[in-house]
């Protein structure tokens, strides 16, 4: 395992950060994930220290990581990229396809509601299919939507952990992490990004073609540069190098 690199003056990156498996653990339902007051006290000093270029980027929405990140505010793309909330805190969105949401959410809904445990979340531009409680449905869902989604347009398929989620748009972790650089007070750092799962690839994709640091949270393949083995180490090493970063004045 290749360890993290040693981080020295904040005001050289921009941090981009996911949510869920990389911040917090994992939870049988999306409302049931806690954030631990270090993951909060972290995120507050590496703010403080970088100058505002911390980021979360995520599948939820906004609203949900404010909810938990309360009563920190901070810069954030929700739905993989569909909003995004720049350093001025202005909130952006891309555009969806309604109609196929609408379509797929019916089909969806009526399925869930056949299939006790299963659970449909329904996002701005997005829909996921959760299965973690009904893991022996896995291929079924699968099968499901992609046939569905096979006979709509526009539409992109991700696999995460026991979930499959259809976009109603293109843009992705990579692109919103790429439009953050492109304004203040991201412009003209390196990249940093730490994510979990499938749905961080297209992000570690761009944060890699950037010379920037990607690093995985826990086991699996990828295209990342770094990786660190659970979500507790990962906190461990996240609030030791933000304390050390505030606390030389971003010189250490």
């Amino acid at each position: 395992m290749v360890p993290l690199p040693d981080l020295h003056d904040a005001l050289n990156y921009a941090f981009f950060f996911d949510f869920d498996g990389t911040l917090t653990e994992l939870a049988e339902t999306p409302s049931g994930v806690i954030l631990e007051d270090r993951a909060r006290q972290a995120l507050s000093l590496l703010f403080q220290a970088s100058s505002g270029a911390v980021a979360i980027v995520t599948g939820r929405e906004i609203e949900s990581i404010d909810a938990h990140l309360s009563p920190l505010h901070l810069p954030a793309a929700g739905v993989h990229g569909f909003e995004r909330r720049n350093g001025s805190g202005t909130v952006l969105a891309t555009a969806a396809e309604d109609s196929a949401a609408r379509s797929l959410e019916s089909m969806l809904t009526s399925f869930v509601s056949h299939n006790p445990g299963l659970l449909l979340e329904k996002k701005r531009g997005a829909l996921a299919l959760h299965y973690r409680l009904r893991p022996e449905l896995e291929a079924l869902c699968l099968s499901l939507v992609e046939d569905a989604a096979a006979a709509l347009p526009q539409t992109v398929l991700t696999r995460g952990k026991m979930v499959i989620e259809t976009r109603f748009h293109t843009a992705t972790k990579g692109t919103a992490i790429y439009d953050f650089l492109q304004e203040l007070p991201f412009r003209g750092r390196v990249p940093f990004f730490a994510g979990d799962d499938v749905t961080d690839e297209d992000a570690f994709a761009t944060v890699n073609a950037l010379n920037g640091i990607s690093v995985k949270i826990g086991p699996g393949s990828t295209s990342a540069r770094f990786r660190i083995s659970s979500v507790d180490e990962f906190l461990n090493w996240l609030l030791a190098t933000a304390a050390r970063l505030q606390g030389n004045g971003t010189h250490g």
